[in-house]
């Protein structure tokens, strides 16, 4: 896995902060999930390189902490932009954060998937 590191490092310093692929990077989401939020992102060659990468070497299963946030990420972008809980996903803050942001927010679903998550063990 050490060239969809070096990729994925690469593109760091690349990438506009506040893609969902820059925000997956952050959040430590798996390989997979960054490739998928780049296409998703219109960052086809980044994509690309990371698909071409994966496919020659062996692919991890992703963790289940790593599903959660691939999850929040996709929330993300219909969170209005200025609200607690996108700041918080955005900046890959803890899960505790996120949650109590989004109970007071009044974001149900998203309190519900996280308080899930603990009690599945996914912290």
């Amino acid at each position: 896995m050490d060239a969809v590191k070096r990729i994925i490092d690469e593109a760091k310093g690349s990438i506009p902060a506040t893609s969902r692929t820059a925000i997956a990077i952050k959040n430590n989401c798996s390989p997979e999930s960054i490739a998928a939020f780049a296409v998703r992102d219109g960052l086809q060659a980044l994509a690309a390189s990371l698909f071409s990468a994966l496919e020659v070497g062996e692919g991890a299963a992703e963790k289940p902490l790593a599903c959660v946030r691939t999850r929040l990420i996709e929330i993300y972008q219909d969170l209005p932009p200025n609200c607690q809980t996108a700041k918080l996903i955005a900046s890959a803050a803890r899960l505790e954060e996120i949650s109590e942001a989004a109970t007071q927010e009044g974001l149900t679903s998203i309190s519900a998937m996280l308080a899930e998550a603990e009690q599945e063990g996914e912290r």
